[in-house]
């Protein structure tokens, strides 16, 4: 569904100014948003009234930049306040949302994992120890370091350990005996690719 963008920190104080008045213009008498005259009011009432503050300050008199802070802070509240209520008007029609004069925010793109390659392997810092390690995958949200015991197949048993990192260390390892070791890389909307197998006799 669209909406809108109610965030207005980024903005600049005449920057504010403007954009309060682009949505003020846009909506008024807009015939999709008749039901929000009265709340359309008010925000003509603060616009103003911060229009008039943003003026005073330009002296940069304390008190003046003070009471200019506050009508800011007023003026994003109402707007934001307003932004609700045009999307409830509007219900993700995208055309009744650009015509309000609010800025349109943009669609989150999906993001695909990618498979990580190969996976490197070597000793720790003591025996029975091996560092399992992939390049980091843009979009991953965790890895799964899996080692094996036995050559695998499709039936496989895998010992999973789920990390923040593309990085691991398995520990007590038989040494002399081989494993085998992937990770898996998991990115959002349960996206998941392997790396390949790597093999590895423990010391």
């Amino acid at each position: 569904m669209k909406t809108i963008r109610i965030a207005f920190k980024h903005f600049s104080d005449p920057g504010l100014r403007k954009k309060g008045e682009h949505i003020y213009d846009s909506l008024n008498e807009n015939p999709v948003y008749t039901a929000l005259a009265a709340l359309l009011a008010a925000v003509k009432v603060v616009l103003d009234r911060y229009t008039a503050d943003l003026a005073a300050a330009a002296t940069s008199d304390r008190n003046a930049v003070a009471q200019k802070n506050k009508s800011r802070g007023e003026l994003a509240d109402i707007l934001r306040q307003l932004g609700l209520a045009v999307m409830a008007e509007a219900k993700g029609d995208q055309a009744a949302l650009i015509s309000s004069g609010f800025t349109l925010a943009k669609d989150r793109e999906a993001r695909y994992i990618t498979n990580p390659g190969n996976v490197t392997l070597w000793q720790g810092i003591s025996s029975g120890m091996v560092v399992s390690m992939v390049k980091p995958v843009t979009g991953a949200k965790s890895y799964v370091h899996q080692i094996a015991a036995e050559l695998p197949t499709d039936d496989s048993m895998w010992t999973s350990v789920t990390s923040s990192s593309s990085r691991y260390v398995f520990e007590k390892l038989t040494p002399g005996k081989q494993y085998w070791v992937r990770v898996a890389v998991v990115g959002s909307r349960n996206q998941i690719a392997y790396s390949n197998v790597a093999t590895w006799f423990a010391q």
